[in-house]
Order: structure tokens, then C-alpha cells, then sequence
């Protein structure tokens, strides 16, 4: 109800010409031009397409993750296992995008180790610049790895023509990032939102909202099942090697005479995803920054256990073990077989059937009978702060830029937000009283006390049984005295 309908609204309003930044709040734009050509081409703009379209980019980054093991093994049925460890830790579905980009990372690293000639440090280049592209961060990571891997290369294999193989990184970076710069220099008033969105994430001083970090040592063992003991310390090892691989490896590889270069890529791209991690300490984040440790740990396993079968299936399987009790329990087609009778329902959208939770279910049908006896025709419904889903289900355009108002905002831009509601005459609202995380200073109240004031003082509450009890229906004072 969250993420994913971030991407999907901004998804679903780029394929009708809108543009990511400039007229709502997203993702870099590639990610949205991606789903908006699979939706041109499906022909609609529903959830499943928008699944597809990250599932086809998911089969680019395990193409070059596998495309990088072949260089280690021709076996068909190894690359098997290893596709299969890499497809179980895909979570969430809608971070594809992120999850490939480190894949695709880690083989263009390691193809410039293997052959640093100018030519690929130009690859290398291209892949950093679509790479920021699809995210700015991604951009930046991708750099620094390429970087580390650069300054190896001057160290430990080549020292002539630096300028030039810099100049073609240059080069590259410019090839891969031109989308972004034609649409700074032709789309008007998109450079200078892109400054502004700069600035207010420096502002703003982190780009997530942080989590404690889950070491091992802090699992719970007085109040947990056993599963969940295990888990935990699963998961706890797993953020301390995210953390220990790549500095060892990185380390080693400047420190050795002789390099693994599969081994040394995984390090140099793990560095900066390391970041992804620990940025919000869950098992999501853990997820997109743990690839090039699973690829890692691939590569070693198949350099030290090349000699005997059995010991490399052992390796793996534990591996799998590993990954299936920590990720797996929270996949969604585990925890559909886990739930108890009803927890999960079939729910038609754009005339799919999808299996989702009872709760949000209930929620989605609610929302839908408020639209349809309580919004007019002319009229705009708010939605806040934590469910953008709702939007492209009930097929509306926000009335606001903001379409996830998760983070505290200035009074600059609340006063801005009140303006835009009244523009855009938004009559009716449904808001979200809910404490992220448990922190109460992250209420929508809180975030947003100039805007919460106005949505009080201008408009009334609409008793609505059905919808949970955390949320309120309001109805704008001026047209329930009409």
C-alpha cells in the first residue's frame, strides 16, 4: 500500500505524459520511462503490468549476475543453484530495479578487471551514468565502485594511459546519463526541481529513516519462539558480513600478489551498497544491499570447493538454508502459506485477481464506497500520508505533488501544500493517524502540523464504520454547508 504504489502511480502518470519530479514526487525518471513502455505495450497501466515490467528488468541484472559466474564455471546445473539463491533474496518485488543495478555493478566491474582496456572503462562509464538514471544513489555507488576498481587497476595491473581510461569513464558517464541531461536542457522547470529535491535532501540530512541496526548480539531470547531466534541471529550475521566482505576483500585485493578479480568486484561494489543496508536497518534493505556478498560468496565457493562436488552442493545448500530462513519467511508466497484461515483474499483489480491481506482489502473496499458516495464530479481526494496505492486504484490524480508524506516537511512547502489543495479543489480527504516505526514525532500530525491545522480547521470528520480505526474521512466545510 506504500512503496509500491509509489512506483506504480508515478508509473501509471509518465505513461500519460507526465514527468517524474516536475509534476509528482518519485524515483529518478528511469525506473517510470522503463514501466511506461510496458505499459504502452500491454495497454494498461494495472499492478501486474507494473510487475512485469520490474520482473523484465530483474532478468537484465540475474543475466549479468549469471553472465559473471560463467566466467568461474560452465555448469549449467550450478548456475541453476546459484540463480536460485539470487531470485530467493529479490524482496520487495518493487525494488527490482535497485537489486539489478548492483548485479549489473558487479559484471561490469568485474569485465574491467579481466580486460582494462579504454574501451570498457567507457562501458564502465555508460553504466554509471544510466545507473543515476534510475537513481541517483545507484549512480553514485556504481561510481564508486568503478572507482575502487579503477585505482586497483593503476596499482596492481596497469599504470599506463590514466588519463586516457579516466577521459573514457567520462565519456561513458556522459553516453549513460544523457537521458537525464536532455531532459535538464529541454523540459522546462526540470533542472531547477531537481536542485530543489538536492538541497532538500541535504537538508533533510539522510535519505530514509533509520532503523536500529539488528546485530546478533541484540536477538531477544527471552521473549522469542525458537524460528524467530534464528532467525534473527541469521539476519544479525548477515548485516555484520554486509559489513566485514567487502572491507576484507578490498583490503586483500591491494594487500595480495595475486587477486581473485570475481572476489575483488564483489568487494568493490559491496563498499558503497553497504550503505543500502544499514540506511534502514531491515531485511528489505538488507536485500538490495546484500548481492554482491551472495556473489561473493559464490565466487569463493566455487574457487575453493572446485575440486570437489559434493563439498561445493554442501556449501550452497547452506546457503540456501541460511537465506531461506531469514528472507524467505518474509517473502510473500511464505507468508500467504503461513497465515492463518482469511488473513490473505482474492481481490479483483483492473480485472486481475490478485491474492492480498484481509486488512487491506477491507481497506481498498471502503476507500472505494467513499469515492463513490461522497466524492463529486470536479472534486479531488486527498490521501495521506503512507498509502499512494490508493490512487491508481481508484484511478485519481493526487492534489498534491506529494504523493508519500513520509519525511517532516518546512513550512515553506506546507504552506505551498494548502495552497495546492485549495487549487486543485480538494473536497474530500482521507487521512492516516499512524505512529511509523512506533515514533510518535512521526505522525502526520507532527510531520505536517500546518497542514494537519488547516485539514482540522476547514474541514469536518465523516463517521465511515468500516475503515480502520487509525483513519479519518473528512469532508471540506464549504460543501457539506452546500
Amino acid at each position: 500500500m506504500a512503496d509500491e504504489g509509489y512506483l506504480w502511480y508515478g508509473a501509471a502518470h509518465t505513461s500519460i505524459g507526465e514527468v517524474p519530479f516536475l509534476d509528482f514526487q518519485s524515483y529518478d525518471p528511469g525506473r517510470y520511462y522503463w514501466a511506461a513502455l510496458w505499459f504502452k505495450i500491454f495497454g494498461n497501466t494495472n499492478i501486474l503490468t507494473l510487475r512485469i515490467a520490474a520482473l523484465l528488468f530483474l532478468w537484465i541484472g540475474l543475466t549479468c549476475a549469471l553472465l559473471a559466474v560463467r566466467h568461474v564455471t560452465k555448469s549449467w546445473g550450478y548456475l541453476l543453484i546459484i540463480g536460485t539463491l539470487l531470485m530467493l533474496w529479490v524482496y520487495p518485488r518493487h525494488k527490482m530495479f535497485d537489486i539489478s543495478i548492483s548485479m549489473i555493478a558487479v559484471y561490469m566491474v568485474i569485465l574491467l578487471l579481466d580486460n582494462p582496456k579504454p574501451v570498457r572503462y567507457v562501458y564502465s562509464g555508460i553504466v554509471v551514468g544510466l545507473a543515476a538514471f534510475f537513481g541517483s544513489n545507484h549512480g553514485l555507488y556504481a561510481g564508486v565502485s568503478v572507482a575502487l576498481a579503477s585505482v586497483y587497476i593503476f596499482f596492481k595491473i596497469d599504470r599506463t594511459n590514466s588519463v586516457k581510461k579516466m577521459g573514457s569513464i567520462g565519456v561513458g558517464i556522459l553516453i549513460g546519463y544523457s537521458p537525464m541531461l536532455l531532459m535538464f536542457a529541454f523540459v522546462p522547470g526540470f533542472f531547477k526541481r531537481f536542485v530543489e529535491l538536492i538541497i532538500w535532501l541535504f537538508q533533510l540530512g539522510d535519505t530514509n529513516i533509520p532503523l536500529p541496526i539488528p546485530w546478533p548480539w541484540r536477538v531477544d531470547f527471552a521473549h522469542l519462539h525458537t524460528m524467530e531466534i534464528v532467525s534473527g541471529l541469521i539476519v544479525g550475521f548477515l548485516f555484520l558480513l554486509v559489513l566485514l566482505f567487502p572491507a576484507a576483500g578490498a583490503i586483500h585485493s591491494f594487500a595480495s600478489k595475486k587477486t581473485n578479480i570475481y572476489l575483488a568486484a564483489s568487494a568493490f561494489v559491496g563498499i558503497p551498497y553497504a550503505y543500502v543496508a544499514f540506511s534502514r536497518a531491515d531485511l528489505g534493505h538488507l536485500a538490495q544491499g546484500i548481492y554482491p556478498l551472495l556473489l561473493g560468496a559464490c565466487f569463493w565457493t566455487l574457487q575453493y570447493f572446485k575440486l570437489s562436488r559434493v563439498k561445493w552442493i554442501l556449501c550452497m545448500t547452506v546457503m540456501l538454508v541460511v537465506s531461506f530462513l531469514s528472507i524467505g519467511r518474509v517473502q510473500p508466497l511464505y507468508q500467504q502459506i503461513q497465515a492463518p484461515p482469511n488473513a490473505f483474499v482474492k481481490f479483483t483489480q483492473a480485472n486481475n485477481e490478485l491474492w492480498i491481506d484481509a486488512y487491506s482489502a477491507n481497506l481498498i473496499t471502503t476507500v472505494q464506497h467513499i469515492q463513490d458516495e461522497y466524492l463529486k464530479q470536479g472534486e479531488s481526494l486527498f490521501i495521506a500520508p503512507h498509502t499512494p496505492t490508493l490512487y491508481p486504484i481508484l484511478d485519481l490524480k493526487s492534489p498534491l505533488w506529494d504523493i508519500y508524506l513520509l519525511f517532516p516537511e518546512t513550512e515553506d512547502r506546507q504552506h505551498q501544500q494548502i495552497e495546492e489543495l485549495k487549487l486543485n479543489n480538494t473536497a474530500l480527504v482521507i487521512l492516516g493517524d499512524n505512529a511509523l516505526d512506533g515514533r510518535d514525532e512521526l505522525r502526520f500530525r507532527n510531520t505536517h502540523p500546518i497542514l494537519w491545522e488547516y485539514l482540522s480547521n476547514n474541514y469536518e470528520a465523516i463517521a465511515v464504520e468500516a475503515l480502520p480505526p487509525n483513519y479519518t474521512v473528512l469532508r471540506t466545510l464549504e460543501s457539506t454547508t452546500r
